[in-house]
């Protein structure tokens, strides 16, 4: 049992180790068995930057000095993925559902002459990289929460206080304090700062 402790503890660091090497950890941060952290093209640790007290327990990819910025007590839960190659910032306190990605790039070129000259190139050429994609920043609000399955597409602000519905497509920016659900995601309730508390301020 003493054992099992110490192999647990011994564990634990270990992890914290291994992921403070991988980006900038402001404070302290739990990583998960699922976590990932990937950077390529051109990106360094320094480029994801998370502040104290986050959960991270998705995938963090980042290529071309795309930078994804945490701020304090936000989560990825695990099977969620942010691939960033231009900016992705995560608002204080806001949660990330599983299995939601947030992508501030296409991945490929859209023109279909680029793309041919892309699935011709090896696996491992540059011409894969997403730096010849379209890309915009993506930034997520202080206090949002975003619903399991939804996809959050490049050039998209959620306002604070928001909620994104699970499975939901964000294409446009959504206010603050507001729902958005479907696909493509539109507005379905406003004002949710108006509706019914169940907690009284500390």
């Amino acid at each position: 049992m003493i054992r099992n402790f110490i192999r647990g503890i011994y564990h634990y660091y270990l992890k914290k180790i291994r992921f403070r090497r991988k980006c900038l950890v402001l404070g302290d941060v739990d990583f998960s068995r699922s976590t990932k952290i990937i950077t390529s093209a051109g990106s360094t640790p320094s480029d994801i930057t998370i502040e104290d007290g986050c959960r991270i327990y998705g995938t963090l990819q980042s290529q071309n000095q795309g930078k994804i910025v945490f701020k304090e007590r936000s989560r990825i839960r695990s099977g969620a993925q942010i691939l960033c190659s231009n900016y992705v910032e995560i608002g204080e306190g806001s949660g990330i559902a599983s299995n939601t990605k947030i992508v501030d790039n296409n991945n490929h070129p859209v023109n279909p002459k680029d793309r041919w000259l892309l699935y011709q190139s090896p696996w491992d050429s540059s011409k894969r990289m997403w730096k010849y994609s379209d890309s915009a920043p993506i930034i997520i609000g202080k206090n949002v929460w975003i619903g399991s399955d939804a996809r959050i597409c490049k050039g998209v602000t959620i306002g604070d206080g928001a909620i994104i519905a699970a499975n939901a497509v964000v294409t446009k920016s959504c206010p603050p304090n507001c729902i958005m659900g479907g696909n493509p995601a539109k507005i379905i309730k406003r004002d949710i700062d108006m509706v019914h508390r169940y907690f009284e301020d500390d």
